[in-house]
């Protein structure tokens, strides 16, 4: 026999198991290695059983954990409540996101309830569990080193549905919206590249699929220019984690210091934020270096600081406010349609230059957000 008819065939008995209840709603399926004994056919064949059977939204596999039959709820039933989970809901970044949140939410007829996670996995996993028989869904902005994949493989078992925002966690195929991270990297190390610097640091945060990606797109510039990638200039978060705005001018500040007293130092630096590009300003007025004369700094964000501080700073601008009404859009259709596929919507980025990069005289916009890259989405 085929293998298109075995796994069809073991598609649809499984299926009428589901439904007659002999696999219960919330219940593990048995193990692949236990389903090629049971029916005497290859991984293959009980893979592609198994995925249409996920496609249909019957199964939810978790990783790391199993295959899942799915409870599912009619929306009739579900609460008018949406629960968005940020990292720190005092940056500016994270309060357009949540206003943008807001302001669709009302539109959709939702009401918001926004917590702040302070980027810990464990307050998140509590605010997880609390909230997860009140609320239709959520947005979420996961935590760093985050250890929660079994809560939100959970949530998909419970017909609760997620839209991650900002950042994401590859391992769960969810609706997401980010920004262009590849390309604003690309775009700010092009910049800096343009004007003559060939020694790029890298102040990094903690890490996160957003600060991988603009890394990606720092070398898909240094390369284009034909600059070789120097390992030795990709700073590293040192120290515990610090609370709010500390934390990230704290490792701006150190990072820049260590970057500075290579051998061989760069002539610019490129933050994953802008509170990480302040803590590096910050080291440099202490020190008596001039920006941008000796060393150049570009941020990440376009928060409101980056216009005040002095010299103003030049950065990647995102589009927070879109970024949180998409969210909760894909929520509610998500909420609407269990079975649509995921979506996974990229914003573009754009770069404003200051005069932590160039002279006064000389700032300009050129369009820098209009290029091609690599990869992008």
């Amino acid at each position: 026999m085929d293998e298109q008819r075995l796994y069809r065939q073991i598609y649809l008995k499984l299926k009428a198991d589901i439904a007659r209840g002999h696999f219960a709603p919330g219940s593990q399926l048995p193990t692949e290695a236990e389903l090629m004994s049971l029916y005497g056919v290859s991984r293959v064949t009980v893979r592609n059983a198994l995925a249409l059977l996920q496609q249909e939204g019957l199964l939810v596999r978790i990783p790391a954990k199993g295959t899942f039959v799915r409870r599912a709820e009619p929306v009739s039933s579900l609460p008018r409540l949406i629960a968005l989970l940020a990292l720190d809901v005092q940056l500016d970044f994270f309060g357009k996101i949540i206003r943008g949140a807001e302001q669709e939410a009302a539109a959709q007829g939702y009401k918001l309830i926004v917590r702040s996670t302070d980027n810990d996995a464990q307050k998140e996993r509590q605010c997880l569990l609390e909230l997860q028989s009140h609320v239709a869904g959520f947005v979420i902005a996961p935590a760093t080193g985050n250890q929660n994949h079994a809560h939100y493989g959970q949530l998909l078992v419970d017909g609760v549905p997620f839209v991650f925002v900002d950042r994401y966690l590859p391992e769960f195929n969810v609706d997401r919206v980010t920004s262009h991270n590849l390309q604003g990297g690309y775009i700010a190390t092009r910049h800096l590249l343009e004007l003559g610097h060939r020694r790029v640091g890298v102040i990094m945060a903690r890490k996160a699929t957003s600060c991988n990606e603009r890394v990606a797109g720092y070398r898909q510039a240094l390369e284009e220019f034909g600059v070789p990638f120097d390992p030795q200039l990709i700073g590293h978060v040192v120290g515990k984690r610090r609370d709010g705005w500390d934390e990230y001018l704290h490792q701006g500040k150190v990072q820049a210091e260590a970057l500075l007293k290579l051998s061989n130092r760069p002539t610019a630096l490129f933050a994953m934020n802008d509170l990480l590009a302040a803590g590096a300003l910050r080291h440099l007025r202490e020190r008596g270096v001039a920006v941008p004369e000796e060393v150049a700094v570009v941020g990440y964000d376009g928060m409101e600081l980056a216009d005040l501080v002095n010299p103003s700073l030049t950065t990647v601008e995102q589009q927070s406010l879109r970024m949180g009404a998409e969210a909760v859009r894909l929520l509610v259709r998500r909420i609407r349609d269990a079975e649509a596929p995921a979506q996974h919507v990229v914003l573009p980025v754009n770069l404003r230059i200051r005069t932590s990069t160039v002279m006064a005289t000389a700032v300009a916009t050129p369009a820098l957000s209009q290029v091609t890259v690599k990869g992008g989405g």
